[in-house]
């Protein structure tokens, strides 16, 4: 009779566990990590980093800078011109002229830094080094947005991880008042009863590490997107994945997409085309310069006053052999860049090998996980037709509950491994904005 009492006891206690469980699966610990369904989904985190990341930001001045140096370049088309004016405490006398030589203030205008064609070559280069930064600058954006995007998942990630943790910890919960109480009844081994225990306690640690690991990846994201530290952040990580990836696969990537769009290999390509300008530079230094002189003197020490307006031709007729020995300069500058490029091509060949690896691995093991949870599912039903029959104790009942609930987990990590991949394989093909419209930059 008492044995009999204990079992419908345990059932109902099974049956309002179970509602507990399944029905609200945050209830279980210390602190209870909600779904986050706030403001900020990735598209909107993105949107608030390029206008507030101190990273992005200093990459932006960059090109502000460039952009200078080119309005500069602009300027030495035109020549520039200097007023010289001088006061002079004690001066020679010139008796020729008594009143010009009595005089102690003197001013003139002189045109000076007047060379147009290394001028235009200049603001070629110039130019270049703009549309390369503008590219790097590209880049940056492309790289940060993939790491928030990796940190991105990784926080929905942790939160499902809390959760299927949560539910393990409510069933070991229970479990272990099972066998409390049937230890009180000298029916279980006490040894094994605190080994439960200790298991339970495991688990509460367990958690509060994923815990303090979520904390850890908001904070960083707030660091990547330049949100203040100190506020809350109201994110909504449903459906994580395809607020990142929108559906994108990887499966119609090929090499030849990589290559157009890889961002790298375009910043190697300005350089190539900036070193071939200097190329250009270094021929035309061999050649005679031409000369502008503007003069308009007055009351200068040995200097004659007036105007002077003339043209002419500059050339050095010995150096040592430096023009010739920066033209090769150059050329060899010129080489190494192309064998950049080429390594960097092969570089990228191999990643995206690697990458076409990881993304089939990673279906495999979706696949796997799937069925793993599938099984979980059935030999939990199972268990509970035995439990409900008396085959099956309550202790491993339990246990299939927690079995089901890790192959949950494992079908979560072969997702994030999916993810992951697919994000990198879209970063070194141009950026997520060329496969999401919801991003833009």
């Amino acid at each position: 009779m008492k044995g009999s009492r204990v079992v419908a006891a345990w059932s109902v206690a099974i049956l309002m566990s179970l509602s507990t469980i399944f029905s609200e699966p945050l209830l279980a610990g210390s602190r209870v990590v909600p779904a986050s369904y706030g403001y900020f989904d990735f598209p909107t985190c993105v949107r608030y980093a390029l206008v507030h990341s101190e990273t992005l930001t200093k990459n932006r001045l960059e090109i502000q800078i460039q952009s200078a140096d080119l309005k500069d370049a602009h300027s030495e088309i035109f020549p520039t011109f200097e007023v010289q004016t001088r006061y002079y405490f004690a001066r020679t006398r010139n008796y020729n002229d008594r009143t010009e030589g009595n005089q102690k203030f003197s001013a003139s205008l002189v045109m000076t830094n007047f060379n147009p064609m290394l001028a235009l070559v200049k603001v070629k280069a110039k130019a270049i080094l703009v549309d390369a930064a503008t590219t790097t600058h590209q880049q940056k954006i492309s790289e940060h947005t993939g790491n928030m995007a990796k940190l991105f998942y990784r926080i929905s990630f942790l939160e499902k991880t809390v959760r299927a943790e949560r539910q393990i910890a409510a069933l070991l919960k229970n479990k272990v008042n099972f066998v409390s109480t049937k230890k009180d009844q000298g029916e279980y081994d006490p040894i094994g009863a605190r080994a439960l225990v200790n298991s339970q306690r495991a688990q509460e640690i367990k958690i509060r590490g994923l815990e303090n690991a979520l904390d850890q990846a908001k904070r960083q994201l707030k660091i990547m997107m330049g949100y203040p530290p100190d506020f809350y952040l109201p994110m909504d990580t449903r459906e994580a994945a395809n607020q990142i990836l929108f559906g994108f696969s990887g499966s119609h990537i090929t090499f030849a997409d990589i290559q157009a769009g890889n961002l790298g290999l375009k910043v190697i390509a300005k350089r190539e085309q900036f070193q071939s300008n200097m190329v250009s530079g270094a021929y035309l230094r061999l050649l005679p310069r031409p000369t502008v002189i503007f003069q308009d003197i007055n009351n200068q020490v040995d200097a004659s006053s007036g105007t002077t307006f003339g043209v002419g031709l500059d050339y050095t007729l010995w150096d040592g052999f430096r023009r010739v020995r920066d033209v090769k300069r150059q050329k060899l500058r010129a080489s190494q860049i192309r064998i950049e490029r080429h390594e960097a091509a092969q570089q990228l060949y191999d990643r995206f090998r690697a990458l076409r690896s990881e993304i089939k691995l990673a279906i495999e093991k979706e696949g796997y996980a799937r069925e793993q949870v599938n099984l979980g599912e059935a030999s939990e039903e199972r268990a509970l037709s035995q439990y409900k029959s008396g085959t099956l104790t309550y202790d491993l009942y339990m246990d299939q509950g927690v079995a089901k609930v890790q192959a949950n987990l494992g079908a979560l990590n072969a997702v994030l491994e999916r993810v992951n991949a697919l994000i990198d394989l879209a970063t070194i093909s141009g950026g997520l904005n060329r496969y999401n419209a919801g991003i833009q930059y």
